[in-house]
């Protein structure tokens, strides 16, 4: 099906250039419109193909998330609590910061008064100021709704229009993209738009390959957009930019030493092209990582405390998100610990016959090998089989002993083989397709078969956001502007909806506690607020424990917490345990509350004595 060696792939593998799968294009060829219909429209009324499969992408993204398009300005990913709260957070936090005259990267409107170092958090700087117009026309939930869309459209279109640059075909390039951005690796991050906004690592990537390889444009010009790339990228989220650096640093070390004796005639030009991107970036970085680095709230070590790799059987044992999952594999997978890295049987079938029929490709050979390096990282620092730690070693231990990359979850690496994984199936199905007969249907029936497995069982529930009329309506002028409330349920990690609220009240108070990363007493990360007296007795009464009694040591305790977060105003809001908890402030404060648009309301709070 795959023929040997041509000519012209002799001549690339001598000159570093790869070409496409199957028989190499030839001299007049139009490869671009092969795959597609040339008579459906007039020439001048045709969009550009581009544009058609970036719609193609979009619009599966909203099937996606079509429960949540609903009401998109109401209705999201488990109705704005967990995750989601931190995400339409952040999204509403650069244009106030912006309008305000706020610092962007540090907060005090969380964690009050010790505030919040917001590099150190999943923030999205720059997403949020792009979606600034929206955010301030509609809301949070709108602009996190829209991330959420953007984030599997573009990664998937992306990822299209590089693998573009290796296979002629629309289709089987389309294909590729949807192996990406729709993966299980990206899907399985659905509350982690940090994550699913993956768009720039396939353009990262080529624009490392044109300036160390192909060789054809400015290293200026193309070392340039690299550096702003990355700079976008580390403004999107910070653990995707370093997956992709490693990623990048293993393609060049294997286009390097593959390749020495070819090496020296491209030396400066990558050079050129690699210093271009280095002043750049540091440009655009300098700042934000100045005040990860040594601002406030800054923390020290991993931030995470277990394991979260990839399981060894997780490559090829469906979960119950898949379409097809059967009851037993879907059992199976629960047992695992981390992020979906499901490809398929069918999948690694196709990987495994390309690798074997046509390894002197030398874009399959460092794909292939980019898979095996992605796809190992990805297993973590030991060995996991179907939930066991076999305590085997596998070389991410070696990486947790650098800087910074302790605090990068391995599992999430499996994106990076699902982006070569999607290059390689793209070549194969271009390869197929080129044998011309009874091949050319055998080429789609192929491409099907290898993504009804990765296709979600259906589309990603959502719920209605339920904010108190308090928070949305002119009721909040209640609060002194830029004052204080203590908001309950305290939030943190494990009820953050009060950061929802907070978000649609446009940031008219500040609060203490919230769902973040700061440091603990020694330094070291920690999710959500140290713990006081206050915060915990509050939680305890969420939670459906009693209310403690009001001792003399306690109202002590108490008041100091009240003093030292300068609270201006209590809110309790709607939460399990609500009369407990405004029967415990009543007798605290000594005063009844008022009840004001679905919240109670203390104005002036002061502990009293017994």
């Amino acid at each position: 099906m795959i023929q040997g060696r041509t000519a012209v792939e002799v001549q690339a593998t001598e000159t570093l250039e790869p070409v496409g799968a199957g028989t190499p294009a030839r001299a007049g060829d139009q490869p671009s419109r092969r795959w597609l219909p040339r008579r459906w429209l007039p020439r001048r009324w045709r969009p550009p193909v581009q544009l058609l499969f970036l719609l193609v992408f979009l619009g599966l993204a909203v099937c996606v998330y079509l429960p949540a398009w609903s009401s998109p300005t109401t209705r999201t990913l488990r109705g704005g609590d967990g995750d989601p709260a931190i995400f339409m957070w952040f999204l509403r936090w650069v244009p106030f910061a912006l309008a305000h005259g706020h610092d962007l990267l540090v907060t005090h409107h969380l964690n009050y008064p010790d505030g919040v170092n917001l590099m150190w958090n999943t923030s999205l700087p720059l997403p949020g100021l792009l979606l600034t117009p929206v955010t301030d026309a509609w809301g949070p939930v709108l602009s996190f709704n829209l991330v959420l869309v953007l984030g599997y459209g573009l990664s998937a279109w992306c990822a299209y229009l590089a693998i573009r640059r290796f296979v002629p075909g629309h289709l089987a390039a389309g294909v590729g993209g949807l192996v990406y951005g729709f993966s299980p690796a990206i899907l399985g991050q659905a509350a982690h738009p940090h994550m699913t906004l993956a768009f720039l690592v396939p353009l990262l990537l080529l624009a490392m390959h044109e300036i160390l390889v192909r060789q054809r444009r400015s290293p200026w010009l193309v070392g340039a957009g690299l550096g702003m790339m990355a700079g976008a990228q580390l403004l999107i989220g910070e653990e995707l930019l370093a997956m992709t650096a490693l990623l990048a640093l293993a393609m060049f070390l294997l286009v390097v030493l593959t390749n020495l004796r070819r090496v020296r005639g491209r030396v400066a030009h990558a050079l050129k092209g690699f210093l271009t991107a280095a002043v750049v970036f540091a440009a655009i970085a300098a700042w934000p990582l100045s005040v990860q680095l040594t601002g406030p709230q800054r923390v020290d070590g991993d931030i995470h405390e277990r394991n979260r790799s990839t399981d060894l059987q997780g490559f090829v044992v469906p979960s119950s998100h898949q379409m097809i999952a059967p009851a037993a594999a879907a059992e199976q997978a629960r047992k695992f610990v981390g992020n979906p890295a499901y490809l398929g049987l069918p999948l690694l079938l196709v990987l495994g016959a390309i690798g074997v029929r046509w390894r002197s490709n030398p874009v399959v050979r460092v794909a292939l090998a980019l898979v095996v390096v992605s796809a190992l990282l990805s297993l973590g620092p030991s060995l996991l089989v179907g939930g066991r730690d076999t305590g085997v070693w596998l070389p991410w231990a070696f990486f947790e002993r650098l800087p910074l990359l302790p605090s990068l979850i391995p599992s999430r690496l499996a994106q990076m083989t699902a982006l070569f994984a999607g290059l390689l199936l793209a070549l194969f199905l271009q390869a197929v397709w080129k044998e011309g007969g009874w091949r050319r249907l055998a080429a789609p029936a192929v491409g099907l078969l290898v993504l009804m497995p990765l296709w979600p069982s259906g589309a990603i529930p959502a719920r209605q956001v339920d904010t108190p009329a308090f928070f949305t309506g002119p009721a909040v002028r209640e609060l002194p502007q830029g004052g204080v409330a203590l908001v309950l349920p305290f939030p943190n990690s494990a009820v953050s909806q009060p950061m929802t609220w907070q978000a649609e009240a446009n940031l008219w108070f500040r609060m203490p506690g919230g769902y973040f990363i700061g440091p603990g007493p020694d330094g070291r990360a920690r999710f959500n607020t140290n713990p006081s007296q206050g915060s915990t007795t509050l939680y305890r009464i969420y939670q459906g424990k009693p209310p403690p009694r009001l001792t003399a040591e306690l109202r002590q305790q108490l008041a100091g917490d009240f003093v030292r977060w300068r609270v201006g105003s209590v809110v309790v809001g709607p939460m399990p345990n609500q009369a407990a908890m405004v029967g415990f402030l009543t007798e605290l404060l000594g005063r009844q509350p008022r009840a004001i648009d679905g919240v109670y309301l203390w104005r002036d709070p002061v502990v009293g004595r017994p």
